[in-house]
Protein backbone atom coordinates (compact mmCIF):
# COMPACT_ATOMS: atom_id res chain seq x y z
CA UNK A 1 0.00 0.00 0.00
CA UNK A 2 1.36 3.40 -0.89
CA UNK A 3 0.75 6.82 0.53
CA UNK A 4 -2.68 7.40 1.95
CA UNK A 5 -4.77 10.11 0.35
CA UNK A 6 -7.21 12.17 2.34
CA UNK A 7 -9.75 14.85 1.64
CA UNK A 8 -9.33 18.34 3.12
CA UNK A 9 -11.13 17.19 6.30
CA UNK A 10 -8.56 14.41 6.74
CA UNK A 11 -10.88 11.53 5.80
CA UNK A 12 -9.18 8.61 3.99
CA UNK A 13 -10.23 8.10 0.37
CA UNK A 14 -12.63 5.34 -0.66
CA UNK A 15 -9.74 3.41 -2.18
CA UNK A 16 -7.78 3.59 1.06
CA UNK A 17 -10.79 2.50 3.13
CA UNK A 18 -11.32 -0.50 0.83
CA UNK A 19 -7.62 -1.36 1.03
CA UNK A 20 -7.86 -1.42 4.84
CA UNK A 21 -10.85 -3.76 4.62
CA UNK A 22 -8.96 -6.01 2.18
CA UNK A 23 -6.08 -6.21 4.67
CA UNK A 24 -8.52 -7.22 7.40
CA UNK A 25 -9.87 -9.98 5.14
CA UNK A 26 -6.35 -11.26 4.50
CA UNK A 27 -5.73 -11.53 8.25
CA UNK A 28 -8.94 -13.45 8.98
CA UNK A 29 -8.35 -16.87 10.47
CA UNK A 30 -10.14 -19.28 12.76
CA UNK A 31 -8.83 -19.50 16.28
CA UNK A 32 -9.39 -22.56 18.43
CA UNK A 33 -9.28 -20.31 21.50
CA UNK A 34 -11.96 -17.92 20.22
CA UNK A 35 -13.79 -19.32 17.17
CA UNK A 36 -16.57 -16.72 17.42
CA UNK A 37 -14.06 -13.91 16.81
CA UNK A 38 -13.68 -15.01 13.17
CA UNK A 39 -17.41 -14.77 12.51
CA UNK A 40 -17.71 -11.44 14.35
CA UNK A 41 -14.83 -9.93 12.34
CA UNK A 42 -16.24 -11.33 9.09
CA UNK A 43 -19.62 -9.75 9.84
CA UNK A 44 -18.02 -6.41 10.72
CA UNK A 45 -16.04 -6.40 7.46
CA UNK A 46 -19.14 -7.30 5.43
CA UNK A 47 -21.07 -4.47 7.11
CA UNK A 48 -18.25 -2.00 6.42
CA UNK A 49 -18.10 -3.06 2.75
CA UNK A 50 -21.86 -2.61 2.38
CA UNK A 51 -21.62 0.81 4.03
CA UNK A 52 -18.86 1.86 1.61
CA UNK A 53 -20.88 0.53 -1.36
CA UNK A 54 -23.92 2.54 -0.23
CA UNK A 55 -21.78 5.68 0.09
CA UNK A 56 -20.36 5.12 -3.39
CA UNK A 57 -23.85 4.59 -4.83
CA UNK A 58 -24.90 7.95 -3.36
CA UNK A 59 -21.82 9.61 -4.84
CA UNK A 60 -20.13 10.09 -1.48
CA UNK A 61 -16.45 9.20 -1.27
Amino acid sequence: MGERSTDPAGTPSLCDRIEVLASRVERLSLSHRDPEAFFEERSEIAHALRREAAKAARGET
